[in-house]
Protein backbone atom coordinates (compact mmCIF):
# COMPACT_ATOMS: atom_id res chain seq x y z
CA UNK A 1 0.00 0.00 0.00
CA UNK A 2 2.70 2.34 1.11
CA UNK A 3 5.64 2.01 -1.62
CA UNK A 4 3.30 1.48 -4.72
CA UNK A 5 0.40 4.71 -3.82
CA UNK A 6 3.23 6.68 -2.27
CA UNK A 7 5.54 6.43 -5.61
CA UNK A 8 4.35 4.86 -8.43
CA UNK A 9 -0.11 5.89 -8.43
CA UNK A 10 1.17 9.42 -7.20
CA UNK A 11 4.00 9.70 -9.91
CA UNK A 12 2.04 11.75 -11.94
CA UNK A 13 0.69 13.66 -8.85
CA UNK A 14 4.19 14.82 -7.97
CA UNK A 15 5.37 15.81 -11.49
CA UNK A 16 3.06 18.34 -11.71
CA UNK A 17 3.93 21.16 -9.37
CA UNK A 18 7.62 19.92 -9.62
CA UNK A 19 7.34 20.91 -13.71
CA UNK A 20 5.66 23.48 -13.16
CA UNK A 21 8.35 25.11 -10.41
CA UNK A 22 11.38 23.76 -13.03
CA UNK A 23 9.25 24.73 -16.16
CA UNK A 24 10.01 20.97 -17.65
CA UNK A 25 9.17 19.42 -20.60
CA UNK A 26 6.71 16.56 -20.23
CA UNK A 27 9.38 13.65 -21.35
CA UNK A 28 11.51 15.39 -18.68
CA UNK A 29 8.99 15.28 -16.06
CA UNK A 30 8.78 11.57 -16.79
CA UNK A 31 12.76 10.96 -16.29
CA UNK A 32 12.30 10.35 -12.64
CA UNK A 33 10.32 7.50 -13.34
CA UNK A 34 12.38 6.16 -15.85
CA UNK A 35 15.93 6.40 -14.19
CA UNK A 36 14.30 4.93 -11.10
CA UNK A 37 13.16 1.95 -13.09
CA UNK A 38 16.63 1.67 -14.34
CA UNK A 39 18.24 1.78 -11.65
CA UNK A 40 16.33 -0.72 -9.81
CA UNK A 41 16.61 -3.07 -13.22
CA UNK A 42 20.47 -3.03 -12.43
CA UNK A 43 20.21 -4.07 -8.91
CA UNK A 44 16.83 -6.14 -8.78
CA UNK A 45 19.24 -9.21 -9.42
CA UNK A 46 21.57 -8.79 -6.66
CA UNK A 47 18.57 -7.72 -4.70
CA UNK A 48 16.46 -11.02 -5.77
CA UNK A 49 19.59 -13.08 -5.02
CA UNK A 50 20.29 -11.19 -1.08
CA UNK A 51 16.07 -11.84 -0.80
CA UNK A 52 16.83 -15.83 -0.77
CA UNK A 53 19.79 -16.01 1.22
CA UNK A 54 19.41 -12.65 3.59
CA UNK A 55 16.77 -11.52 5.95
CA UNK A 56 13.28 -10.06 4.45
CA UNK A 57 12.33 -7.86 6.98
CA UNK A 58 15.85 -6.03 7.33
CA UNK A 59 15.61 -5.57 3.39
CA UNK A 60 12.15 -4.13 3.74
CA UNK A 61 13.25 -2.01 6.23
CA UNK A 62 16.18 -0.67 3.91
CA UNK A 63 13.07 0.12 1.55
CA UNK A 64 10.37 1.95 3.92
CA UNK A 65 14.38 4.25 4.79
CA UNK A 66 14.53 4.75 1.29
CA UNK A 67 11.27 6.05 0.38
CA UNK A 68 10.62 8.12 3.36
CA UNK A 69 13.93 9.95 2.92
CA UNK A 70 13.29 9.75 -0.99
CA UNK A 71 10.79 12.09 -0.29
CA UNK A 72 12.25 14.47 2.00
CA UNK A 73 15.32 14.67 -0.14
CA UNK A 74 13.08 15.50 -3.63
CA UNK A 75 11.59 18.65 -1.31
CA UNK A 76 14.84 20.29 -1.31
CA UNK A 77 16.06 19.63 -4.68
CA UNK A 78 16.76 23.03 -6.55
CA UNK A 79 16.90 21.54 -10.71
CA UNK A 80 15.31 19.04 -12.70
CA UNK A 81 18.48 16.84 -13.28
CA UNK A 82 18.25 16.30 -9.05
CA UNK A 83 14.62 14.90 -9.33
CA UNK A 84 15.45 11.53 -11.44
CA UNK A 85 18.44 11.55 -8.80
CA UNK A 86 16.72 11.29 -6.16
CA UNK A 87 13.71 9.03 -7.84
CA UNK A 88 16.97 6.53 -8.63
CA UNK A 89 18.53 6.51 -5.33
CA UNK A 90 16.32 6.48 -2.95
CA UNK A 91 12.80 6.05 -4.18
CA UNK A 92 14.17 2.34 -5.93
CA UNK A 93 14.90 1.36 -2.92
CA UNK A 94 11.16 1.77 -2.03
CA UNK A 95 9.45 0.11 -5.04
CA UNK A 96 12.12 -3.10 -5.37
CA UNK A 97 12.40 -3.53 -1.37
CA UNK A 98 8.86 -3.04 -0.26
CA UNK A 99 7.08 -4.26 -4.05
CA UNK A 100 6.54 -7.58 -5.53
CA UNK A 101 10.14 -8.95 -5.39
CA UNK A 102 10.40 -9.12 -1.18
CA UNK A 103 6.37 -9.33 -0.91
CA UNK A 104 5.66 -11.81 -3.10
CA UNK A 105 8.78 -13.98 -2.19
CA UNK A 106 7.51 -13.68 1.25
CA UNK A 107 4.05 -15.07 0.42
CA UNK A 108 5.74 -17.76 -1.40
CA UNK A 109 7.30 -19.10 1.31
CA UNK A 110 4.23 -19.20 2.94
CA UNK A 111 1.34 -20.29 1.18
CA UNK A 112 1.43 -23.24 -0.91
CA UNK A 113 -2.09 -24.59 -1.43
CA UNK A 114 -4.00 -20.99 -1.80
CA UNK A 115 -0.84 -19.06 -3.19
CA UNK A 116 -2.65 -17.07 -5.91
CA UNK A 117 -5.60 -16.21 -3.42
CA UNK A 118 -2.49 -14.88 -0.48
CA UNK A 119 -1.00 -13.03 -3.41
CA UNK A 120 -4.36 -11.59 -4.61
CA UNK A 121 -5.67 -10.20 -1.25
CA UNK A 122 -1.83 -8.76 -0.27
CA UNK A 123 -1.60 -7.00 -3.84
CA UNK A 124 -4.73 -5.28 -2.72
CA UNK A 125 -2.65 -3.47 -0.29
CA UNK A 126 -1.38 -1.56 -3.73
CA UNK A 127 -4.65 -0.42 -4.92
CA UNK A 128 -5.88 0.59 -1.78
CA UNK A 129 -2.49 3.18 -1.53
CA UNK A 130 -3.60 3.96 -5.22
CA UNK A 131 -6.66 4.91 -3.77
CA UNK A 132 -5.71 6.55 -0.84
CA UNK A 133 -2.32 8.51 -1.72
CA UNK A 134 -3.18 10.43 -4.75
CA UNK A 135 -5.43 12.21 -3.63
CA UNK A 136 -4.01 12.87 -0.07
CA UNK A 137 -1.10 14.07 -2.00
CA UNK A 138 -3.23 16.61 -4.01
CA UNK A 139 -4.75 17.70 -0.98
CA UNK A 140 -1.36 18.17 0.87
CA UNK A 141 -0.30 19.98 -2.46
CA UNK A 142 -3.32 22.43 -2.60
CA UNK A 143 -2.98 23.30 1.03
CA UNK A 144 0.85 23.46 1.47
CA UNK A 145 3.55 24.47 -0.32
CA UNK A 146 4.47 21.72 -2.37
CA UNK A 147 7.70 21.20 -0.97
CA UNK A 148 6.46 21.09 2.79
CA UNK A 149 3.78 18.97 1.79
CA UNK A 150 6.12 16.26 0.53
CA UNK A 151 8.37 16.90 3.97
CA UNK A 152 4.64 16.15 5.56
CA UNK A 153 4.75 12.89 3.05
CA UNK A 154 8.23 11.52 4.00
CA UNK A 155 7.84 11.66 7.62
CA UNK A 156 4.72 10.18 7.72
CA UNK A 157 5.15 7.14 5.45
CA UNK A 158 8.48 6.52 8.02
CA UNK A 159 5.79 6.46 10.92
CA UNK A 160 3.96 4.49 9.23
CA UNK A 161 5.73 2.03 7.56
CA UNK A 162 8.87 1.09 10.05
CA UNK A 163 6.18 -0.84 12.45
CA UNK A 164 4.54 -2.57 9.75
CA UNK A 165 7.64 -4.12 8.30
CA UNK A 166 8.66 -4.61 12.03
CA UNK A 167 5.95 -7.69 11.96
CA UNK A 168 7.61 -9.84 9.03
CA UNK A 169 8.56 -13.16 9.94
CA UNK A 170 10.54 -14.48 7.43
CA UNK A 171 9.60 -17.42 6.81
CA UNK A 172 7.25 -20.39 8.47
CA UNK A 173 10.51 -22.58 9.49
CA UNK A 174 10.80 -19.44 12.11
CA UNK A 175 7.48 -20.29 13.59
CA UNK A 176 8.01 -24.13 13.53
CA UNK A 177 5.83 -24.37 10.34
CA UNK A 178 5.36 -25.67 6.91
CA UNK A 179 4.04 -23.29 4.47
CA UNK A 180 0.30 -23.13 4.61
CA UNK A 181 0.36 -23.32 8.81
CA UNK A 182 1.36 -26.87 8.74
CA UNK A 183 2.95 -28.13 11.77
CA UNK A 184 6.80 -28.69 11.27
CA UNK A 185 8.62 -32.09 12.68
CA UNK A 186 11.08 -31.22 14.93
CA UNK A 187 13.59 -32.78 13.13
CA UNK A 188 13.10 -31.49 10.16
CA UNK A 189 15.85 -29.71 8.02
CA UNK A 190 14.83 -27.14 5.42
CA UNK A 191 16.20 -28.47 2.09
CA UNK A 192 18.67 -26.25 -0.01
CA UNK A 193 17.57 -25.38 -3.56
CA UNK A 194 20.50 -24.78 -5.73
CA UNK A 195 20.76 -21.23 -7.00
CA UNK A 196 19.86 -20.83 -10.20
CA UNK A 197 21.64 -18.74 -12.62
CA UNK A 198 20.89 -15.86 -15.01
CA UNK A 199 22.62 -18.03 -18.11
CA UNK A 200 20.31 -21.01 -17.09
CA UNK A 201 17.42 -18.94 -16.89
CA UNK A 202 18.64 -16.68 -20.33
CA UNK A 203 17.95 -20.67 -21.85
CA UNK A 204 14.83 -21.36 -20.63
CA UNK A 205 11.94 -20.26 -22.90
CA UNK A 206 9.51 -19.86 -20.47
CA UNK A 207 11.34 -17.16 -18.47
CA UNK A 208 12.19 -15.49 -21.98
CA UNK A 209 8.43 -15.13 -22.43
CA UNK A 210 7.23 -14.24 -19.75
CA UNK A 211 9.74 -10.89 -18.93
CA UNK A 212 8.49 -10.18 -22.71
CA UNK A 213 4.94 -10.53 -21.31
CA UNK A 214 5.29 -8.76 -18.48
CA UNK A 215 7.46 -6.08 -19.61
CA UNK A 216 4.63 -5.27 -22.18
CA UNK A 217 2.21 -5.12 -19.34
CA UNK A 218 4.69 -2.93 -17.04
CA UNK A 219 5.68 -0.56 -20.12
CA UNK A 220 1.87 0.48 -20.73
CA UNK A 221 0.86 0.57 -16.87
CA UNK A 222 4.06 2.45 -16.19
CA UNK A 223 3.32 4.98 -18.93
CA UNK A 224 -0.23 6.06 -18.11
CA UNK A 225 0.09 6.00 -14.68
CA UNK A 226 2.83 8.28 -14.66
CA UNK A 227 0.90 10.60 -17.30
CA UNK A 228 -2.58 10.48 -15.88
CA UNK A 229 -2.94 13.26 -14.30
CA UNK A 230 -1.39 15.52 -17.12
CA UNK A 231 -3.45 13.90 -19.20
CA UNK A 232 -6.71 14.12 -17.85
CA UNK A 233 -5.59 17.96 -17.81
CA UNK A 234 -5.05 17.92 -21.07
CA UNK A 235 -8.80 16.60 -21.84
CA UNK A 236 -10.05 19.31 -19.87
CA UNK A 237 -10.35 17.88 -16.48
CA UNK A 238 -8.66 19.70 -13.31
CA UNK A 239 -5.68 17.84 -11.26
CA UNK A 240 -7.83 16.88 -8.42
CA UNK A 241 -10.05 15.19 -11.16
CA UNK A 242 -7.05 13.23 -12.44
CA UNK A 243 -6.45 12.54 -9.27
CA UNK A 244 -9.52 11.07 -8.72
CA UNK A 245 -8.58 8.87 -12.00
CA UNK A 246 -6.58 7.16 -10.41
CA UNK A 247 -7.98 6.36 -7.39
CA UNK A 248 -10.77 5.05 -9.56
CA UNK A 249 -7.67 2.71 -11.04
CA UNK A 250 -7.03 1.85 -7.75
CA UNK A 251 -10.48 0.45 -6.52
CA UNK A 252 -10.95 -1.61 -9.37
CA UNK A 253 -7.62 -2.88 -9.07
CA UNK A 254 -9.35 -4.19 -5.55
CA UNK A 255 -11.70 -5.96 -7.71
CA UNK A 256 -9.22 -7.27 -10.15
CA UNK A 257 -6.92 -9.19 -7.39
CA UNK A 258 -9.38 -10.76 -5.72
CA UNK A 259 -11.26 -12.15 -8.96
CA UNK A 260 -7.76 -13.06 -10.16
CA UNK A 261 -6.33 -14.34 -6.93
CA UNK A 262 -9.53 -16.19 -6.41
CA UNK A 263 -8.97 -18.15 -9.83
CA UNK A 264 -5.49 -18.05 -10.06
CA UNK A 265 -5.26 -21.67 -8.05
CA UNK A 266 -8.12 -23.15 -10.46
CA UNK A 267 -7.05 -21.56 -14.19
CA UNK A 268 -4.34 -22.13 -16.59
CA UNK A 269 -2.14 -18.99 -15.41
CA UNK A 270 -2.13 -18.03 -19.64
CA UNK A 271 -5.38 -17.44 -19.62
CA UNK A 272 -5.25 -15.03 -16.36
CA UNK A 273 -2.66 -12.64 -18.03
CA UNK A 274 -4.51 -12.67 -21.52
CA UNK A 275 -7.39 -11.48 -20.07
CA UNK A 276 -5.45 -8.70 -18.44
CA UNK A 277 -3.86 -7.91 -21.30
CA UNK A 278 -7.02 -7.20 -23.16
CA UNK A 279 -8.65 -5.17 -20.53
CA UNK A 280 -5.51 -2.76 -20.57
CA UNK A 281 -6.21 -3.06 -24.44
CA UNK A 282 -9.85 -1.76 -24.15
CA UNK A 283 -8.76 0.77 -21.48
CA UNK A 284 -6.29 2.21 -24.06
CA UNK A 285 -9.03 2.33 -26.81
CA UNK A 286 -11.15 4.39 -24.19
CA UNK A 287 -8.15 6.87 -23.66
CA UNK A 288 -7.57 7.16 -27.16
CA UNK A 289 -11.25 8.26 -28.40
CA UNK A 290 -13.59 9.04 -25.91
CA UNK A 291 -13.41 12.38 -23.35
CA UNK A 292 -15.42 13.55 -20.16
CA UNK A 293 -14.92 12.20 -17.03
CA UNK A 294 -17.57 9.60 -16.88
CA UNK A 295 -15.26 7.81 -20.17
CA UNK A 296 -11.41 8.38 -18.68
CA UNK A 297 -13.26 6.82 -15.02
CA UNK A 298 -14.29 3.95 -17.47
CA UNK A 299 -10.27 3.95 -19.13
CA UNK A 300 -8.88 3.74 -15.48
CA UNK A 301 -11.50 1.15 -13.77
CA UNK A 302 -10.68 -1.24 -17.13
CA UNK A 303 -7.08 -0.92 -16.67
CA UNK A 304 -7.32 -1.26 -12.58
CA UNK A 305 -9.10 -4.35 -13.05
CA UNK A 306 -5.86 -5.89 -15.12
CA UNK A 307 -3.49 -4.38 -12.95
CA UNK A 308 -4.76 -6.00 -10.16
CA UNK A 309 -5.02 -9.21 -12.19
CA UNK A 310 -1.36 -9.50 -13.32
CA UNK A 311 0.58 -9.19 -10.22
CA UNK A 312 -1.02 -12.13 -8.20
CA UNK A 313 -1.18 -14.22 -11.61
CA UNK A 314 2.39 -13.42 -12.39
CA UNK A 315 3.66 -14.18 -9.27
CA UNK A 316 1.85 -17.60 -8.50
CA UNK A 317 3.12 -18.12 -12.37
CA UNK A 318 6.55 -17.91 -11.28
CA UNK A 319 6.30 -19.85 -8.32
CA UNK A 320 4.38 -22.93 -10.25
CA UNK A 321 7.20 -22.76 -13.10
CA UNK A 322 10.71 -22.27 -10.80
CA UNK A 323 9.82 -23.03 -7.35
CA UNK A 324 9.43 -21.07 -4.44
CA UNK A 325 13.03 -21.51 -3.38
CA UNK A 326 14.07 -19.75 -5.98
CA UNK A 327 11.75 -17.04 -6.53
CA UNK A 328 13.51 -14.54 -5.17
CA UNK A 329 16.73 -14.89 -7.86
CA UNK A 330 13.79 -15.65 -10.62
CA UNK A 331 11.83 -12.54 -10.20
CA UNK A 332 15.32 -10.61 -9.55
CA UNK A 333 16.71 -11.99 -12.51
CA UNK A 334 13.82 -11.47 -14.72
CA UNK A 335 14.02 -7.56 -14.15
CA UNK A 336 16.72 -6.43 -16.19
CA UNK A 337 14.91 -8.06 -19.25
CA UNK A 338 11.72 -6.26 -18.07
CA UNK A 339 13.58 -3.02 -17.82
CA UNK A 340 13.63 -1.74 -21.29
CA UNK A 341 9.90 -1.74 -22.19
CA UNK A 342 9.03 -0.47 -19.04
CA UNK A 343 11.88 2.37 -19.28
CA UNK A 344 10.70 3.44 -22.28
CA UNK A 345 6.38 3.19 -21.19
CA UNK A 346 6.67 6.80 -19.73
CA UNK A 347 9.16 9.06 -22.24
CA UNK A 348 7.42 7.26 -25.10
CA UNK A 349 4.20 8.84 -23.91
CA UNK A 350 5.73 12.13 -23.08
CA UNK A 351 7.46 12.53 -26.37
CA UNK A 352 4.54 11.89 -28.65
CA UNK A 353 2.59 14.29 -26.58
CA UNK A 354 5.72 16.67 -27.04
CA UNK A 355 5.94 15.67 -30.72
CA UNK A 356 1.93 16.04 -31.35
CA UNK A 357 -0.08 17.09 -28.79
CA UNK A 358 -2.03 14.49 -27.30
CA UNK A 359 -1.32 11.19 -26.04
CA UNK A 360 -3.92 9.50 -28.81
CA UNK A 361 -0.72 8.16 -30.87
CA UNK A 362 0.63 6.65 -27.34
CA UNK A 363 -1.97 4.74 -26.03
CA UNK A 364 -2.68 3.55 -29.97
CA UNK A 365 0.86 2.33 -30.01
CA UNK A 366 0.44 0.70 -26.38
CA UNK A 367 -2.33 -1.21 -27.53
CA UNK A 368 -0.99 -2.62 -30.46
CA UNK A 369 2.16 -4.23 -28.49
CA UNK A 370 -0.09 -5.58 -26.42
CA UNK A 371 -1.70 -7.84 -28.76
CA UNK A 372 1.36 -8.79 -29.61
CA UNK A 373 2.02 -10.25 -25.96
CA UNK A 374 -1.29 -11.75 -26.30
CA UNK A 375 0.16 -13.84 -29.58
CA UNK A 376 3.05 -14.37 -27.49
CA UNK A 377 1.47 -15.15 -24.18
CA UNK A 378 0.37 -18.96 -25.48
CA UNK A 379 3.99 -20.21 -26.06
CA UNK A 380 4.66 -20.48 -22.49
CA UNK A 381 4.73 -24.44 -21.86
CA UNK A 382 2.95 -25.37 -18.42
CA UNK A 383 4.44 -28.86 -18.49
CA UNK A 384 7.98 -27.13 -18.23
CA UNK A 385 8.68 -26.46 -14.57
CA UNK A 386 12.21 -26.09 -14.08
CA UNK A 387 12.06 -26.22 -9.67
CA UNK A 388 16.19 -25.48 -9.58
Amino acid sequence: MLSNGAIMYSYSVVAVPIGLEFEASRTAMMLGITVMTLCGGIVSPWFGSLVDRWSLKGMMLLGALGMSLGYVALSLTTATWQVPLVYGALMMLGTNLLGPLTTSTLLARWFTKKRGMALGIAAVGTSVGGFVFPPLIQGLIDQHEWRTALRYLGAGLFLVSVPAVLLVVNSPQLRGLHADGAPMDPDFVPPVAAPVSFGLLLKNRNFILIAIVMSLLFATYTGVMSNMVPFAMGRGLTADEGALLISALAVAGIVGKLVFGAVADKMDLRWGLGASMALVIASMLVFAYFQGLTALTVGSALIGLAAGGMLPVWGALLAVLFGAANYGRVMGMMNPLIMPLTLAGAPLAGFIFDQTGAYTGAFLTFAGALCLGIALLFLINMSDRAEA
